[in-house]
């Protein structure tokens, strides 16, 4: 089997070609073969925002099959925000669409000279003007195109904040999936590509049906018996946010404050009133129809934006919260970044480093302007439209205090009270987001039986290291196989076992529970060589100031801090790697990484 892929140089044309047959071997697909092109074809020196930047779409070779989990995908580029790989994920149908057309990979590469769209309908593919589209929000961008093309086409875009050049802009789906994290959309932008529309109806043959339909059912049955499962398809990660507050997790003005106000202990049941319960396209959960867009409720914002905008910028209104969610998502922003950007600038501002701007705690309507004004073209830069990691450069004294790491943005949920989720910051290759193994069992009472043992509490060390390398693991497999990575980690509803079987079934490959692991381990060590090669300072893992060295005074996690050092040690050897985070000959050797 060898993977299809489109490849477009947006100044010259298209062409077909095929990966060699070893990377579907090695990599499966999906975000596997977006490490795999990456790492090859991308000299060192490109810059993030050159024409010479590679944007990578993948769908695994799940997607677009009959007994398809979900039909999103995978994108992939070298970060503006970070220098090394940036992912951002989506779930949703366009994945499907580009499997179905006949290819498992879109590249584009070079840049358009003018704004244009790319429709790609199975051979025929074409760049087409895309001028009448500028200016337009995510959700009128998809609506004005199937308007053009057909309701047929599954949508992907940028929305106006791409446009303007805010370096953490997110791709969006159909209108209604926010790629994230951040920093894709960024550069789709400096290609001049507004939205790519795919139509593919050829159906996807499996060479054993039979056993995949057998490891679906197993899945969807566990399901119907799960509360979890039912309440993530509902709520999304706001599932997590009782157990985020009964952790001390959540912190106010940007993790000074460890004391919750009242007010936000009622957030989620207030939202849930309020917004619309959608959101979660996973099996056996049924997804609105793409159609009338703006007459829908809003969705329920994810625990990512009620604890950014909320906890830690200090915004405690439900209907405020799911306005200023669907802002980000017609934008194309991803809610953390943005969050954090703005926590950051509040801060800044109040400890007199910035005197620009009118942004303090709580201040809704400062909050909702400064996003609305991240969609409009400056004469001069917005600020906060650089992001984290490249603010805390420009404001000398504030880096203790700027959360990210590699400078991509850290999520609300804080460290100090999750040894897992603070290594996860800290080690990432995209940055310091957990989502990129989406390490939630700290927050769950019972974690799943198929996890390794030793889960001790999210205060404790022991454990920690193996749990993270397993998430990372089995989100690596999930990313390349096409599974959804809602349905895989953030509900906990898919087993090792499940996935060798769907493996087996899609690609003939017959992997034990140690052929699994390394190709997890795998796609997870060419990531660090890349950031190892890539960055500017490497892959140092490590966290701000404040989350690493002064503890909360109040709250369930008063008085703790991460044990970064040890964590390390522990996570580095376990990986196979030295004492300072490079992965050993051996180790590469075992991997078939001989590089």
């Amino acid at each position: 089997m060898a993977l299809r892929a489109l490849n477009v140089v947006l100044n010259r044309g298209k062409m077909q070609q095929q990966l060699p047959p070893q990377v579907a071997q090695d990599y499966l697909g999906g975000r596997g073969a977006i490490a795999w092109l990456l790492f090859h074809n991308l000299p060192p020196d490109t810059p993030p925002r050159s024409a010479e930047n590679l944007l990578v779409f993948a769908a695994g070779p799940l997607a677009g099959t009959p007994a398809s989990i979900a039909d999103g995908f995978v994108v992939g580029t070298r970060s503006p925000l970070t220098g090394g790989i940036g992912y951002s994920w989506s779930p949703g149908k366009w994945g499907g669409a580009l499997r179905r057309a006949g290819y498992d990979l879109l590249i584009l590469n070079g840049r358009a000279p003018d704004w244009c769209y790319l429709q790609i309908d199975h051979e025929r593919v074409l760049l087409r003007p895309a001028t009448h589209l500028l200016g337009r929000d995510t959700q009128t961008t998809v609506s004005a195109l199937r308007q053009e093309l057909g309701d047929e086409y599954a949508i992907v875009c940028i929305g106006p904040a791409a446009e303007a050049g805010v370096a953490y802009s997110s791709i969006v789906a159909e209108g209604r999936y926010i790629a994230e994290p951040a920093g894709t959309g960024t550069v789709m932008a400096d290609k001049r590509v507004k939205a790519i529309a795919v139509r593919g109806a050829t159906p996807i043959k499996v060479p054993d049906e039979r056993k995949l339909n057998a490891a679906i059912d197993i899945i969807t049955r566990r399901m119907e018996r799960s509360p979890l499962a039912q309440s993530v398809a509902r709520l999304g990660s706001l599932h997590y946010f009782p157990q985020a507050v009964e952790w001390g997790a959540l912190t106010g003005h940007n993790g000074k404050q460890g004391n919750l106000d009242a007010a936000f202990l009622d957030i989620p049941a207030a939202l849930s009133r309020q917004g619309q319960p959608e959101n979660r396209a996973f099996l056996g959960i049924p997804a609105l129809a793409p159609d009338n867009q703006a007459d829908r409720p809003a969705p329920l914002p994810e625990l990512e934006a009620v604890a950014g905008f909320g906890v830690r910028c200090g915004i405690s209104n439900p209907s405020s919260l799911i306005a200023i969610a669907d802002l980000c998502l017609r934008l194309g922003l991803d809610p953390a970044a943005t969050s954090a950007a703005i926590a950051f600038t509040m801060e800044s501002r109040e400890t007199g480093l910035n005197r620009s701007g009118s942004l303090s705690w709580g201040d809704e309507e400062a909050v909702v302007a400064s996003i609305t004004r991240l969609g409009e073209h400056q004469e001069k830069r917005d600020m906060l439209s650089l992001g984290v990691g490249e603010m805390q450069e420009i404001f000398y004294g504030s880096a203790g205090f700027a959360p990210q790491v590699k400078g991509l943005a850290m999520p609300a949920l804080d460290p100090r009270a999750l040894n897992g989720i603070a290594l996860a910051m800290a080690t990432a290759p995209i940055g310091g987001d957990y989502r990129y193994a989406m390490t939630y069992e700290e927050l769950l009472p019972t974690p799943p039986a198929w996890l390794p043992d030793e889960p001790g509490s999210p205060q404790a060390v022991r454990g920690k290291a193996v749990r993270l390398i397993w998430h990372e693991r089995f989100a690596a497999v999930l990313d390349a196989i096409g599974i959804c990575r809602r349905l895989g980690l953030l509900a906990y509803q898919v087993t090792p076992v499940e996935q060798l079987a769907i493996i087996s079934a899609l690609t003939g490959q017959t992997l034990n529970g140690v052929g699994l692991a390394r190709l997890g381990e795998r796609i997870i060590t060419l990531e660090r060589l890349f950031a190892l090669q890539y960055c500017d300072d490497g892959a140092r893992d490590d966290l701000p100031a404040r989350w690493r060295e002064t503890p909360l005074s109040e709250g369930r996690a008063a008085g703790h801090l991460p044990a970064l050092d040890e964590l390390l040690r522990e996570y580095y050897r376990r990986h196979g790697w030295d004492r300072t985070g490079i992965p050993s000959s051996e180790r590469l050797a075992e991997l078939g990484l001989n590089l």
